[in-house]
């Protein structure tokens, strides 16, 4: 993991409690819990999942998906902490997709938010070929990717499209997602123009945190990088909920 970002997921831990997170974040599949099949569920790119966390108390066996251990050590800490006893058992998988495979459970709920928009369509289609062979008629899929409504889709910077490798459109999910294998239950096409105040909040101590580790401390370099973190930027997504057919 980048040194920037470890900073960024430490101050998030910091800042966000449990009920914070979930307060804070926008859970479509909130809307279909009464759809979930018996089965575990299964997160790609976990990190610290607002999901996870919250539907741990459905008692389900989780499988948390990340290449980060750093992560699945919070992940697991914050799990432990909100559903205690209630809590399905937990199977923490440090890999990196689609080098290893998906587990090969059949999984009644599948989560990938904010995770293909790293993979080329091809290896997207790898992944989406794998999450077929394990779920059932019934199983949900939640995805969540960068649209190419971003603002950085059409960056010049080549290092951000080594890391961001691919920016949807509707189409392409639709292509991924054959209508042989899913039905659509619900789409969402988001463009945020102006982040909230404390999203805001946040990237800026962040920001200093950056400065700080890093030992700059000339005023006017960083009232630059204070100003270069208030810029708003389009943060255009899609999102989808799939049912197995």
């Amino acid at each position: 993991m980048d040194e920037t970002l470890r900073i960024y997921w430490e101050l998030y831990n910091e800042i966000f409690s449990n009920e914070l997170m979930i307060h804070k974040s926008h859970n479509l599949l909130r809307n279909f819990e009464e759809e979930f099949i018996d089965g575990p569920i299964l997160e790609l790119g976990c990190g610290q999942s607002n999901f996870l966390v919250e539907f741990s108390k459905t008692g389900k066996e989780i499988f948390a998906v990340d290449n980060e251990e750093f992560q699945l050590n919070l992940l697991k800490k914050r799990i432990e902490s909100y559903a205690g006893k209630d809590a399905g058992k937990l199977r923490l998988l440090n890999i990196t997709i689609p080098e290893k495979e998906i587990p090969q459970e059949v999984f009644s709920l599948v989560i990938a938010s904010d995770f293909l928009h790293f993979f080329s369509i091809n290896e997207c289609k790898n992944i989406i070929s794998q999450i077929i062979a394990r779920t059932q008629k019934g199983s949900l899929i939640f995805v969540r990717v960068h649209s190419q409504s971003h603002s950085y889709s059409n960056s010049p910077d080549p290092e951000l499209h080594k890391y961001f490798k691919h920016f949807f459109t509707e189409t392409d999910l639709m292509e991924l997602f054959d209508e042989k294998y899913f039905d659509r239950m619900i789409f969402s096409n988001t463009v945020q123009n102006i982040r909230s105040k404390f999203t805001r909040e946040m990237e800026i101590k962040w920001t200093e945190k950056i400065l700080d580790e890093y030992q700059i401390f000339d005023p006017q370099e960083r009232q630059e990088q204070f100003e270069e973190a208030n810029k708003e930027l389009n943060i255009g997504y899609l999102e989808c909920i799939y049912r197995r057919k």
